[in-house]
């Protein structure tokens, strides 16, 4: 159900929230080793999630990388969207553009209790749960 992109975001956002501190902050090379991802795509990654203020970044030598919000406060639908978009979480099972209530796709109305339990059960839920 998610992307690659968001598999690696809440990746990041688990072992950050286990490694990570304001005192003692984790850089790109240590993330990406430890979750075996790409460096590069890594450190994209981390600064979409800093520029969604889920991550406190710090240049320089003693820099890196934490959370810059308590465990609770972070539900696992901000770290998708701020990957991939609020589309990415209201997007039709089939990949249409134009599907919705009004006009649906030929699965819109099954797939529509299984998106909302998604939503509310997977989504909805926060680190520290």
């Amino acid at each position: 159900m998610f992307s690659k992109t968001s598999e690696y975001a809440i990746k990041i956002m688990i072992y950050l929230s286990a490694n990570s501190t304001k005192d003692s902050l984790r850089q790109v090379k240590e993330i990406s080793k430890a979750l075996e991802t790409p460096g590069p795509f890594t450190a994209k990654i981390l600064q979409q999630l800093v520029k969604a203020d889920l991550l406190f970044s710090m240049k320089g030598k003693n820099g890196g990388f934490t959370l810059s919000r308590d465990l609770g406060d972070i539900k696992i639908s901000d770290i998708v969207i701020a990957v991939d978009g609020e589309k990415s979480i209201n997007r039709c099972i089939l990949g249409l553009k134009n599907c919705s209530s009004e006009n649906p796709c030929p699965l819109h109305h099954k797939f529509y209790k299984i998106k909302d339990d998604f939503k509310k059960y997977v989504l909805d839920s926060n680190l520290k749960e």
